[in-house]
């Protein structure tokens, strides 16, 4: 007999039903956010080799699973982290110092409409990579591919960016944040 399964509302992943305690605004099944909660677990304890990824996770993850209940400040901050990564190829250190020059700033967070389309990985994608190397590979692809879903709002990002975060607070950021 097959395993009853559920279907995600934010990353749409099929996985076996779980009675995991899951946020409410998460927009995630109790299985996919204790997937998650599993992947991030792998990344604390390959600190040392993933540190510096996790923020990439938990932005892919916050991207990915956008919807009505999810406040504007996670969603915002989530799709400013994969720009930053991805498009400018900020660290993770760099990307948390970024959302922390924003939190304390303050102010209204633009909204952005979900994608009609889905991204084509998901945490499941990332999950079971037996080793650290390959965590970092999949972390990668599953982050660009959820960027890549939201193709319709990058200029909106970009431009959010750019107002909130001027080239004098990135400078100084990505020179007191390094490389790590």
């Amino acid at each position: 007999m097959a395993a009853e399964t559920s279907d995600c509302p934010g990353c749409g992943v099929s996985l076996p039903v779980s009675d995991w305690p899951v946020r409410s605004r998460a927009n995630a099944s109790p299985a996919c956010w204790q997937l998650y909660m599993s992947v991030v677990g792998h990344e604390f304890a390959h600190l040392p080799q993933l540190g510096g990824l996790h923020q990439l996770t938990v932005d892919a993850y916050g991207a990915q699973h956008a919807g009505e209940q999810v406040p504007a400040i996670g969603i915002a901050f989530a799709l400013i982290g994969l720009h930053l990564a991805l498009d400018d190829g900020w660290s993770g250190t760099q990307v948390r110092a970024a959302h922390q020059h924003l939190a304390a700033r303050g102010g209204d967070w633009p909204a952005f409409s979900a994608p009609m389309s889905r991204a084509a990985l998901t945490i499941a994608d990332v999950a079971g990579s037996p080793t650290p190397e390959e965590h970092a590979a999949r972390v990668r692809s599953w982050a660009a591919s959820v960027w890549q879903a939201w193709t319709q709002e990058h200029a909106r990002v970009r431009e959010w960016a750019d107002q909130a975060l001027s080239s004098a607070v990135k400078a100084r950021m990505r020179q007191e944040n390094g490389s790590i």
